[in-house]
């Protein structure tokens, strides 16, 4: 759990040094938890399929039950959107750091995502990138996230 919530304690220092793979998906595996129950709760709340069928009685009654709920959760549901976004936005920037490699092409990553049908194979690979070892030691982003305690240290 420390490592999911570890990008928004780090949003103090945004882009500064690195993150190690755990901590990459540790938190967009958080991230994909609290969308899933998101989802969860307002189709729970909405009435659940019975408020998709047009011939239902109760369809008039769940349906606006559902709406007033998802207006409730519209506020917080957009707060977190932007934190999170933010957040992802420096970890993800973090990471390309730990394997020696610049910020911006993060940048590039979301400018390609814009192109259809190439948005697909980008997206991909940006996590296959991801999921690639980080530079051993330190490197001109900072020291090793997993192992902090360097050579320079002992010197």
């Amino acid at each position: 759990m420390e490592y999911m919530m570890m990008p928004y304690r780090k949003l103090y220092r945004l882009i500064e040094g690195r993150s190690g793979r755990q901590e990459f998906w540790m938190f967009f595996l958080f991230n994909i938890l609290v969308v899933l129950g998101l989802v969860l709760l307002v189709f729970l709340f909405a009435g659940g399929l019975s408020s998709l069928d047009p011939t239902s009685a109760l369809m008039g009654t769940m349906a606006g039950a559902g709406v007033g709920f998802a207006v409730l959760l519209i506020i917080p549901v957009y707060a977190w959107a932007i934190l999170t976004g933010v957040a992802s936005t420096a970890v993800s920037i973090r990471r390309l750091h730990d394997m020696n490699l610049t910020g911006w092409l993060y940048l590039v990553y979301l400018i390609l995502m814009v192109i259809p049908l190439l948005n697909f194979l980008v997206f991909i690979g940006f996590y296959v990138v991801m999921a690639l070892p980080g530079t051993k030691g330190p490197n001109k982003y900072g020291e090793d996230p997993i192992d902090p305690v360097s050579a320079s240290t002992f010197e």
